[in-house]
């Protein structure tokens, strides 16, 4: 599968006190009742993931431009991308053997021995990709 392309989130994460996370779809959320949790998922399925060639994959969302005058009014600079999204997390990514690895660019060591970075990305039954705690499906080349 070519991973470059524009996907949207079909699933987040949402922690349910007796099952743990429970991945759950947009349509399910939004049949949810209202909660901090669940006003929280459905701003994250406002989100999309860009997957460039160049190696960088950006979660990114659209927000209005009150939200972006009223930021940059208290001193807030807020880089906009090329379609006028803003960027929430960037990552690099790579292909190795046929697999899919993103790096968060967070460097983690346990004892004194640092992991390594790069993480295998993951796709669910569905075929969706899983990262952290969102699954995106591909809509775009």
């Amino acid at each position: 599968m070519k991973i470059t392309g524009l996907w949207k989130v079909k699933k987040v994460g949402i922690f349910d006190p007796e099952l743990g996370m429970q991945m759950k779809t947009v349509e399910e959320v939004y049949a949810m009742e209202d909660s901090e949790e669940v006003t929280q998922a459905k701003e994250m399925l406002e989100t999309y993931l860009k997957v460039l060639e160049n190696g960088t994959m950006r979660i990114s969302m659209f927000v209005s431009e009150d939200i972006i005058a009223q930021a940059k009014a208290e001193g807030e600079e807020i880089p906009l991308n090329e379609d006028g999204s803003v960027s929430l997390q960037e990552m690099k990514w790579k292909e190795e053997n046929g697999e899919i690895f993103y790096n968060l660019g967070d460097e983690v060591e346990i004892e004194g021995e640092k992991l390594d970075p790069w993480i295998k990305a993951e796709f669910d039954e569905d075929g969706l990709l899983v990262l952290t705690m969102m699954a995106f499906e591909k809509v775009e080349e």
